[in-house]
């Protein structure tokens, strides 16, 4: 049935695509791209697509296994780390995560190549559709490599530029996004619709029919939380900065209710607003804001490409000076309490936070600059343009973006908190089960307060060698599901290493239970917990559940002696400790542990359920 429906939109698909070919589809597309593309065809972009979708399938192993590719070894975990640097722009999450982000490299790069054009603009030999007018630059096969290149430029700026740690092609994407919504308005629009089609498209077809069932989910941050934002903020940016050069280099005039429109609906449809503060437990998202940051992004844009080439007044420049000299002030006077404060012993120390101050007053300093001139002598210069003014906005908004990666990018590890802790070791990784784990991460840049004092549970994998610290399974997600699994490796080899979560639940009291660790099938057990005892008393015998190396068993003590211990038996079996009889039972799809004594029986534990 699936395959008669993957057929059936096939076909679908097919006769529509032939249909707008015959009544002129082609031909119209033709005379369009003729002096823009070869053959009409947006190669750089394939280009591009075809080498990040490659990497995903060879270097990432999704070749194998398509739906569990390797990513540890390609996120930008830490400068020391260059492997991670290099490649996280190019690897990826998941089939969706690649999918998502190759939709949207086609449909922007297509608009956004054809803006940039396989022939110089003054071209007119139409003799060979790989000639150029002059000088190597002119040619369309060099025209066309750039177009890749500079894709794979963005993605590597903004694996060297994030903060924390990054991994997808989106910083790229929203690159490519950024020129053409710039040098194209409406094509870019109808790209963010072509995005979603595509998207669509490609669910249709791997998976035409979806069944879903009412339950609840496991344990997990919002869907939000994992966006890198701060990359794709720093890759439009440098996309719309791109292409405001490309047009004032040919002389072209937008006008500014299409540009800023065109700019704000994109910002606006495809989250550019979304900023977040991520925590531990509390994510936060600050919509408002992000929102009025695309609206400030949009004016300075709009700005930049169709303002006036006149100076800024001197009677405006005053006012600037005097609104940008507050928050310098009041930035100034915050920074120099806190260091007084921290020197007197009063508060603790405040370090961590005077790297953003700086940048805060960096940042307003250069955007102080154009109007210095004009405010103190009435003179104009070359950058107290209203144009050159909102551009060096933009380039202030790169800088802020820039600075935070390089101060979260200096990062070390110590392996040191998850040593003897029933970890395993799968070459240079150390995977375990810890709860109250001390992260083993130091920012080298960032004296943030706590940041090594944080405790962590769940699923860890670290790695000093590549500078991995990281929570692979949630301690909650695993005692949802009672299993998960991480794959480590490195370019050529890859291991996956199996969680698995057994325990009971005690009766009056909390669950006993263990982790345990597979890897090229051998099984260790990580973690257990204490032993857990029933709120029940029989004949007055007290009841607790031990987690041991290899399994469970029930203790009977009695005046705080031990009378016995004896594993948990099999299912409908029973075994003997003391005076008591212990069986396992199963009733309704429900294990429990039964202990009786004279006719009398109590449940003191019940095996935990997973989904």
């Amino acid at each position: 049935m699936v395959s008669l429906a993957v057929a059936a939109l096939l076909v679908t698909l097919s006769v529509a695509a032939g249909a707008v070919l015959y009544y002129g589809g082609w031909e119209r597309w033709r005379v369009l791209t003729a002096d823009r593309l070869v053959y009409g065809i947006p190669w750089g972009t394939l280009i591009a697509v075809a080498l990040v979708t490659a990497f995903y399938l060879l270097a990432q192993n999704g070749l194998t296994d398509w739906g569990d590719p390797l990513t540890l070894p390609f996120v930008s975990w830490s400068y020391f780390y260059p492997l991670g640097v290099l490649t996280s722009g190019f690897a990826h999450g998941s089939p969706g995560h690649l999918v998502s982000n190759m939709t949207g490299t086609l449909a922007f790069g297509l608009v956004a190549e054809y803006a940039w054009g396989h022939y110089p603009p003054a071209r007119r030999d139409r003799d060979s559709l790989l000639a150029g007018d002059g000088g190597w630059r002119s040619r369309p096969r060099v025209r066309i490599a750039l177009v890749p290149a500079a894709m794979f430029g963005v993605a590597l700026l903004t694996g060297v530029f994030s903060m924390g740690p990054g991994l997808g092609f989106s910083g790229a994407v929203f690159a490519v996004a950024g020129f053409a919504v710039v040098t194209k308005p409406r094509a870019a629009i109808g790209a963010v619709v072509g995005s979603s089609a595509l998207d669509v498209l490609y669910q249709a077809v791997v998976n035409p029919v979806v069944t879903g069932s009412i339950s609840a989910g496991g344990p997990s941050p919002p869907s939000w939380a994992s966006i890198a934002f701060q990359a794709h903020m720093l890759g439009f940016a440098v996309g719309a900065v791109a292409a405001i050069a490309l047009l004032r280099s040919r002389r072209q005039w937008l006008p500014p209710a299409r540009l800023f429109l065109g700019t704000a609906g994109f910002g606006l449809a495809l989250s550019l607003w979304l900023l977040v503060f991520p925590g531990e437990d509390v994510f936060y998202l600050y919509r408002a804001v992000g929102v009025i940051v695309v609206a400030v992004l949009s004016g300075l844009v709009t700005v930049a490409v169709s303002g006036s080439d006149r100076s800024i007044p001197r009677l405006v420049a005053i006012g600037w000076l005097v609104l940008l000299a507050l928050p310098f002030a009041l930035l100034a006077g915050v920074l120099a309490f806190s260091l007084v404060v921290s020197v007197s012993g009063l508060v603790p120390e405040v370090g961590g936070i005077a790297p953003f101050m700086a940048l805060l007053v960096l940042a307003v300093v250069v955007l102080a600059v154009p109007a210095v001139p004009s405010a103190l002598r009435g003179q104009d210069t070359r950058w107290s343009s209203h144009r050159n003014v909102a551009l060096l906005g933009l380039g202030t908004v790169g800088l802020l973006l820039i600075v935070p990666g390089l101060l979260y990018g200096p990062i070390t590890v110590d392996t040191d908190s998850v040593t003897d802790t029933g970890e395993v070791t799968v070459g240079d990784y150390l995977v375990t089960y810890e709860e109250d784990a001390t992260a083993g991460q130091t920012l080298l840049l960032l004296d943030v307060e706590n940041a090594t004092e944080t405790t962590h549970d769940g699923l860890i994998v670290a790695s000093e060698s590549r500078s991995i610290w990281t929570v692979a399974e949630r301690a909650e997600s695993l005692a949802f599901d009672g299993e998960a699994s991480v794959n480590v490796g490195g370019l050529g080899w890859r291991e996956t290493v199996r969680a698995d979560r057994t325990g009971w639940d005690v009766t009056g009291n909390e669950s006993a239970y263990a982790v345990d660790l597979t890897v090229d099938g051998e099984t260790t057990r990580s973690f257990a917990t204490d032993p857990v005892q029933a709120d029940v008393t029989i004949d007055g015998h007290r009841i607790g559940v031990v987690p041991t190396d290899v399994g469970f068993e029930v203790r009977v003590t009695r005046d705080d002696v031990t009378v016995g211990t004896a594993a948990i038996p099999e299912t409908n079996e029973t075994t003997t400790i003391g005076p008591l009889t212990v069986r396992t039972e199963t009733d309704d799809g429900s294990t429990a542990v039964v202990v009786a004594s004279d006719g009398t029986s109590v449940t003191v534990a019940e095996k935990a359920p997973y989904e």
